[in-house]
């Protein structure tokens, strides 16, 4: 008898412990997809990523003004993205998002970067279809693209 009371209460224990949540995160930037975050991090906890990436003119903008234009400002840019896996209820996990970042607003060859930091409390993500979230006003073109799922033990 005492042995099935052990059984049950470490089946119990196990039942409690956290859940492992797989997440993906996609940024897209007028329409192409420019940086990918992925990782698995347990409810309640969170997760903090930077991907530095270099400053692009388009093409077709002459060698003159694209070097003067990255030489004026800081020749990279840096995205960091914070994942917190909140709760799971049935198919439907809830992400805490915090993403920070810059973006070129420049039209043509000048560039004009812009400080973006948004925080979204609590983005509802079904099953393993993409969310979109938009972090910032529409003249960003910018969308985060999630999913996320509770990893099979």
């Amino acid at each position: 008898m005492a042995a099935a009371l052990t059984g049950a209460t470490l089946a119990a224990r196990a039942q409690d412990a956290p859940q492992s949540i797989d997440w993906e995160v996609r940024v897209v930037h007028a329409g192409q997809t420019v940086d990918t975050f992925h990782h698995t991090t347990t409810v309640g906890q969170s997760r903090t990523d930077s991907h530095t990436y270099p400053v692009r003119l388009p093409a077709g903008c002459p060698a003159s003004v694209e070097a003067s234009a990255v030489a004026a400002v800081k020749p990279e840019r840096t995205r960091s993205v914070t994942v917190a896996p909140l709760y799971v209820d049935g198919n439907t996990v809830t992400l805490a998002l915090d993403v920070q970042e810059i973006v070129d607003d420049g039209d043509g060859c000048s560039l004009s970067p812009r400080q973006i930091s948004a925080s979204h409390p609590g983005l509802a993500v079904h099953g393993d279809s993409w969310t979109d979230w938009a972090p910032a006003d529409k003249a960003a073109r910018l969308v985060y693209q999630v999913r996320a799922h509770v990893v099979a033990n």
